[in-house]
């Protein structure tokens, strides 16, 4: 397993536990950006790209984590487990 597909694989843990707000995002539900993880996830590090741009600050995961009160899980993890795959010079 490459290392985005191993922060794809926790971005849908978290996203599939409870109600998610997607209000200031693109996507009308969160099926949609769910969908569009796994599509991503089968490219593996070739994704890595896109998926760095979903996880911005002010992104569409930030905005999701922080109006869904996971703040606090998404900055563990950008801070910690997956700082390297979430960098630029990653890949």
């Amino acid at each position: 397993m490459s290392a985005v597909q191993d922060l794809i694989d926790d971005l849908l843990l978290l996203l599939r536990t409870g109600e998610q707000d997607v209000s200031w995002t693109r996507y009308e539900s969160v099926d949609q950006l769910i969908a569009e993880l796994e599509r991503l996830r089968e490219r593996g590090d070739d994704a890595a790209g896109e998926v760095r741009r979903l996880c911005l600050p002010t992104g569409v995961i930030d905005e999701i984590a922080v109006s869904s009160g996971w703040s606090e899980a998404w900055l563990r993890l950008t801070t910690g487990k997956h700082r390297d795959v979430l960098s630029p010079q990653h890949g």
